[in-house]
């Protein structure tokens, strides 16, 4: 089975990094910043016009995002080995499939280094994750669960990561609490 693995929101604590970079350089908007509840940034950071965010977030700022000092999900890092071992004794591949930008792809392999999520038997970066041929998409964004659900060239199954910002999806699809529990969603 070909297991597709989404990078942020999934292995890297993104959503939290922002937040807590916004506060660090814009305390004036500290108790502004809403729980997220959606990609949408206008939803959470109610505070800058979409473009302010994509600016902040993908420009200013982007290597303290993407950069390896970006904090992993805990869990992830905790349960890799145990990913990898399980897929390689039972001929599973572990894909990373991930939307990240052009200039964001060389941060996110030093961060993947890094923080040791390693071994992938494929990496492919694109934002039509439902063209990369996986029997399962673990993913975290509720647009590319739908858009991967619909028009998987594999036919695969979206798996939604739970996040704050996905709850639609967590009766949706099947769905994870942390990288591990794809382990026993999965016939061997």
């Amino acid at each position: 089975m070909r297991i597709g693995i989404d990078c942020d929101g999934v292995l890297r604590d993104l959503i939290p990094a922002i937040v807590d970079g916004i506060k660090t350089t814009h305390p004036q908007h500290a108790d502004k910043i809403l729980t997220p509840e959606s990609w949408d940034w206008d939803q959470w950071l109610p505070f800058w016009t979409n473009d302010e965010t994509e600016k902040y977030v993908f420009e200013d700022n982007y290597l303290d995002f993407f950069g390896v000092e970006c904090p992993p999900i805990k869990s992830a890092v905790e349960d890799w080995n145990e990913l990898r071992a399980w897929a390689i004794k039972h001929g599973h591949e572990l894909c990373l499939v991930s939307a990240q930008r052009e200039h964001c792809i060389e941060p996110t392999e030093a961060w993947l280094q890094r923080w040791g999520f390693v071994g992938f038997d494929e990496i492919h970066f694109t934002k039509q994750k439902w063209a990369i041929d996986v029997d399962v998409l673990i993913d975290d964004s509720p647009e590319k669960l739908d858009d991967f659900n619909k028009q998987s060239v594999a036919g695969g199954k979206a798996i939604c990561m739970k996040q704050t910002w996905n709850q639609e999806c967590h009766t949706k699809y099947m769905s994870i609490d942390r990288l591990s529990d794809i382990i026993t969603k999965i016939r061997e």
